[in-house]
């Protein structure tokens, strides 16, 4: 049974909110430049196509999920892939969601020294943001859910409010063409924009936990991706209208140096890019508590534990570890291509086919019962 150690159901709407707080973590700030510098003016159009697909991914997932509704992946999969198989699927999802906290981890931590603590080594960083997030992590999914819920309405929030103040200098001409010259170019960044949606496969594990309501699971997690896909957009726009495409894609932090170039006469608010990354950083820790949370549960399922949280205490380390090995620009950027390919093998090709085999499953059970 995939209680999750909770004692509560939760509702589809809930269940887009996680996957929505998941996904608008970390990558809002670290990855524009990447994918501006693929899809220049259209950024904004990849990022919007990027949506349409992971939704679809996300869709199969839920279709998947269903077929086992008082399942996780870590049961039905070795069951439909075979042990062997089944187990190469699971560690397969492991290594990518392992990768994806490494470099959010390295990351975030390399962007807060830079931004506000230029004295602090980014080790420190990372180990004072991952103690938090495993002290998250080792509390039930109950617990883990109000924290996402009370961290998302204040902190989302803050941060669409900070970036609308963007307006104020943005240039309409800066988008010009509207049309993308680099078609391949904009196809391209719109599957490197699973970066900014990665998250959305935590649906696998958290479809048994969702009780039947008025609004289906397909429903709750169409809204989350309208949602992120929103307010990726509108980064996006913003970005590219503020700083054109060409200065966007040179910077360490475009985002950063936008919200740096706004200026509010009459007021005292000073560094208001030092607001915008006080309100990132909750939305940071909640995608790493989810995920360590998520990599906890695969390994007590996976090895018959009862209890994650002993899990808990056995990755962070780790993870701070593959953290630490992300020194230098090469290493991290070849890590996160790898992460990139992992995520987007499992989410267009492994999902589809698991879901094929499912109904190939079901389909000669009903044969046989008939």
């Amino acid at each position: 049974m995939a209680n999750l150690e909770a004692k509560s159901k939760m509702s589809a709407i809930q269940l887009g909110l996680v996957v929505a707080t998941t996904a608008i973590g970390a990558q809002i700030i670290i990855m524009p430049a990447a994918i501006i510098k693929q899809a220049g003016q259209a950024t904004w159009l990849s990022v919007l196509l990027g949506g349409f697909v992971f939704y679809g991914a996300a869709w199969l997932m839920v279709k998947l999920g269903k077929q086992f509704p008082e399942e996780t992946m870590v049961e039905y999969m070795p069951r439909l892939w075979g042990r062997w198989g089944g187990g190469i699927v699971i560690w397969w999802f492991s290594l990518t969601y392992m990768l994806v906290f490494a470099l959010i981890l390295h990351g975030f931590s390399q962007a807060i020294t830079f931004i506000l603590f230029d004295r602090t080594p980014p080790g420190i960083v990372s180990m004072g943001i991952l103690a938090v997030s495993a002290y998250c992590a080792l509390q039930d999914w109950g617990t883990i859910l109000r924290v996402l819920h009370l961290l998302f309405f204040i902190a989302v929030p803050m941060i669409v409010g900070i970036w609308l103040l963007g307006l104020l200098n943005f240039q309409p001409e800066n988008m010009l063409p509207l049309l993308p010259e680099d078609v391949s170019g904009v196809l391209a960044a719109s599957l490197k924009s699973w970066d900014l949606y990665s998250g959305y496969e935590i649906i696998l594990f958290l479809l048994p936990l969702v009780a039947r309501g008025k609004i289906s699971p397909e429903k709750a997690v169409g809204g989350a991706f309208g949602c992120m896909g929103l307010v990726f957009v509108m980064i996006m726009i913003i970005i590219v209208g503020v700083l054109t495409a060409a200065s966007a894609q040179n910077a360490i932090y475009p985002p950063i140096m936008v919200i740096r170039g706004i200026e509010l006469p009459g007021t005292f608010i000073e560094r208001l890019e030092n607001y915008l990354v006080l309100a990132w950083i909750p939305v940071v820790f909640d995608t790493l508590a989810v995920i360590l949370f998520i990599l906890a549960q695969i390994c007590m399922r996976r090895y018959g534990y009862t209890d994650h949280r002993p899990w808990v205490m056995a990755l962070a380390p780790l993870l701070y570890f593959g953290n630490e090995l992300l020194t230098g620009f090469k290493v991290y950027e070849t890590m996160g291509k790898i992460a990139t390919w992992l995520g987007l093998g499992f989410s267009l090709a492994v999902v589809p086919l698991t879901l094929v085999l499912a109904w190939r499953r079901k389909r000669r059970w009903h044969e046989r019962c008939g």
